[in-house]
């Protein structure tokens, strides 16, 4: 099962949907009006997208096979943005950290 479908009647083009997903299927402005689209040989089923949507308007089609090839392919990409956005999570982290000990210092100086 692959998620492939978003009603678009009801979509509020909010975007949530395509940040969060891990192998970037999820396009904007893809068909030349503004609305989300889900490239249906991208998707590698991890449903993240479906509960973040605010309006419920994203579905899966249980009939949907990805090749095998686009699959791994897919998952590939997912393991890739995963990384990265660990990445940023750990360079966020040391920029607060370096951040918090230079306050300390100077907080302890002033004292």
């Amino acid at each position: 099962m692959a998620v492939v479908a978003i009603d678009l009647a009801g979509c509020i083009n909010c975007g949530w949907c395509r940040r969060v997903c891990p192998t970037e299927t999820i396009k904007y402005f893809a068909t030349g009006h503004r609305t989300h689209v889900v490239d249906p040989d991208g998707c590698i089923d991890c449903g993240i997208c479906m509960p973040i949507c605010p309006v419920d308007v994203i579905r899966a089609v249980p009939d949907y096979v990805v090749a095998p090839e686009k699959l791994a392919a897919a998952k590939a990409k997912a393991k890739t943005f995963a990384a990265k956005q660990r990445q940023m999570k750990l360079e966020r982290d040391a920029v607060v950290q370096r951040t918090l000990a230079k306050l300390a210092a100077r907080s302890a100086a002033h004292a």
